[in-house]
């Protein structure tokens, strides 16, 4: 199997690496290169705004959730780009920790279940950094596992569009991050 860069991924590489050099913020590396499973590391500033900076920059550049559709704040890139991007981006990566859940899951679930007006309406903020989500099936009896969830949601009858949701959590990744 041949590993090398096409002539277009070396391309991407290249821009991608220019991109990063020009603005990662390099005064965290130091910091960054201490990051450990569920930390960046960073201790000399508010880890949240460097995250929650370092995604709006990328946002604002295109290189923002790159395998999302650019009308959702992505930048319609291949697989094989993000891959690379994530080589390229390095140690600066532990910085979008906080985004983990939304971009990976919750943000692909949205697009693949939600109308065009929430799309429109929810993604670009997530993958800006604007917003941070987090996930919410931990249950007393089921924890994490999805095959043992009570709770439930029941459309209300009042016409108003909202969701009664009846059940009881235990607890909850990033929540006291996340909007």
């Amino acid at each position: 199997m041949d590993f090398e860069d096409t002539s277009e991924e070396a391309a991407f590489r290249a821009e991608a690496r220019a991109w990063i050099q020009a603005n990662a913020p390099k005064h965290l590396e130091a910091e960054l290169k201490r990051a450990g499973f569920a930390s960046s590391g960073i201790e000399s500033e508010d880890p949240l705004a460097a995250g929650k900076a370092w995604q709006k920059k990328k946002a604002e550049a295109g290189w923002a959730c790159l395998n999302w559709p650019k009308e959702y704040g992505g930048g319609a890139r291949s697989p094989i780009e993000r891959v690379i991007w994530g080589q390229e981006e390095g140690i600066y990566g532990a910085l979008s920790s906080p985004f983990i859940i939304g971009h990976g899951m919750c943000g692909p679930t949205v697009m693949a279940w939600a109308s065009e007006d929430h799309k429109r309406r929810l993604l670009p903020p997530l993958a800006s950094g604007e917003e941070i989500w987090c996930q919410l099936f931990s249950e007393p009896a089921g924890g994490s596992d999805l095959a043992g969830l009570r709770t439930s949601a029941v459309k209300a009858e009042d016409g108003s569009g909202d969701w009664i949701i009846n059940g009881q959590k235990i607890w909850t990744s990033g929540a006291q991050y996340s909007q």
